[in-house]
């Protein structure tokens, strides 16, 4: 059978510990809950550091992989909207999801063969 047939299923690729945007760097913490209601993630720019949580804090469940990922490339997505200074757009929760979304999946589906 040919690479062509085969259907595989990429790994999803481990959160960072840190990651640049612009000129700064953002160390990353994955922590078990965020703790504002409803939070998955947050980014905090004049602080360079994201945080992202493996469990809600509404229910206590575990979030999955592919939930903590399109969590991160989110605030990833908040960090590059600060250093272009689009703050109007980083204020669209809408657009910065369907960003996320987008983008999550295009780097899932990446291969270097």
């Amino acid at each position: 059978m040919n690479r062509a047939n085969r259907a595989r299923k990429a790994p999803l690729q481990p959160i960072p510990r840190s990651i640049r945007v612009g000129k700064k760097r953002y160390s990353i913490d994955v922590v078990e809950t965020m703790l504002n209601k409803g939070e998955m993630a947050r980014v905090y720019p004049a602080e360079r550091r994201m945080q992202i949580a493996q469990r809600s804090n509404i229910s206590g469940k575990k979030f999955k992989p592919e939930q903590i990922m399109d969590s991160f490339w989110h605030e990833v997505v908040h960090a590059i909207l600060v250093d272009m200074e689009e703050y109007e757009l980083n204020r669209n929760e809408r657009f910065v999801t369907a960003f996320a979304n987008r983008l999550t999946k295009a780097i899932k589906s990446a291969r270097f063969e």
